[in-house]
């Protein structure tokens, strides 16, 4: 007797879908606080990452992207694995620029050199699944407990530290070191994929504005053939407001991008009267609006330790 054709769903797919997770987010706090029940932990400035470590290292983006390729140098955490898990955390460089140059390398070539300029880590907040049992519903302080003894460390993969209580001195030292910020996390809770919760919450050192690039100003030394900084604005009641410089943040290929781009959109000067404190190399058309971090805002409306971030699509 013959047996019956199988359904073409009983047949394994030949391209094994991959499990994506959605990371979870935090809500922003005005204020650090002390509290027993909460725990606190660095504010990572980098590339918000899901680390997939079984027989291999998978690293996904929080868009679901994979992107391992682009970070050749973490493709052995799964070593650091003492069984197999899926852990949330965040790839960083010296600086965010980096990491964000880094993350649209595709071609081969291109993320080995950007590898060498620009070395990344790993760094572990969060504990998904161990031994492919979900921890999801754990309380958040079982999973941090648990994640220091699923995962060892090495210099490309680490844990990130955390304390029980104290988020006010912790900010205070991130403050002194002018870092990003700090996150305080609820003990009790558990961990909802894609969700924005109040549970989670971001206290930042730093605030971040969208502002119109109106001109460049001249670089020294290394600097010369490209700009010293973004000569920043916005725009008020149609009226130009000139708010600071930018000349922090960029890398060398930046530099050089920026400077050749910005030479085809010469302009006029935007505002009325401006001393921007250095010589001018050009004045552009504010057309194009750049993010910044920055410390806060002075009295005069001008940003105090600006750095960039990336150009506004």
């Amino acid at each position: 007797m013959k047996k019956p054709l199988k359904k073409s769903s009983d047949f394994p797919n030949s391209k094994e879908e991959k499990k994506t997770i959605r990371p979870q987010l935090a809500q922003t706090a005005k204020e650090a606080f002390d509290h027993k029940d909460w725990l606190f932990e660095l504010k990572l400035d980098g590339v918000r990452c899901i680390a997939f470590l079984d027989n291999e290292t998978r690293l996904q983006a929080r868009s679901g992207q994979d992107i391992t390729a682009q970070f050749p140098e973490l493709s052995e955490l799964h070593r650091l694995a003492v069984k197999p898990c899926i852990l949330d955390g965040e790839i960083i460089c010296a600086t965010f620029n980096q990491v964000q140059h880094r993350i649209h390398r595709t071609k081969p070539l291109d993320i080995r050199v950007a590898r060498r300029l620009y070395p990344a880590r790993f760094y572990a907040f969060d504990l998904l699944e161990a031994n492919h049992k979900a921890a999801m519903n754990l309380p958040q302080s079982t999973r941090k407990e648990t994640l220091t003894t699923v995962m060892k460390e090495s210099e490309q993969g680490l844990i990130l530290p955390w304390r029980d209580g104290e988020g006010i001195a912790l900010f205070r030292e991130v403050q002194n070191r002018r870092q990003e910020g700090i996150m305080a996390k609820l003990k009790s809770a558990p961990y909802l994929e894609g969700k924005r919760v109040d549970w989670w919450l971001k206290i930042k050192n730093f605030q971040e504005g969208t502002f119109y690039i109106c001109g460049l100003t001249e670089g020294e030394n290394d600097r010369k053939a490209t700009f010293g900084s973004l000569i920043l604005g916005e725009l008020k009641d149609g009226k130009w407001l000139y708010v600071g410089n930018v000349g922090s943040g960029f890398d060398q290929q930046e530099l050089k991008e920026l400077a050749a781009h910005f030479n085809t959109l010469r302009g006029d000067c935007p505002f009325e009267q401006v001393d921007v404190g250095r010589p001018v190399k050009l004045w552009t058309r504010p057309v194009i609006q750049c993010e910044v971090k920055f410390l806060e805002r002075g009295s005069d409306g001008k940003l105090r330790f600006p750095t960039f971030r990336k150009l506004i699509d």
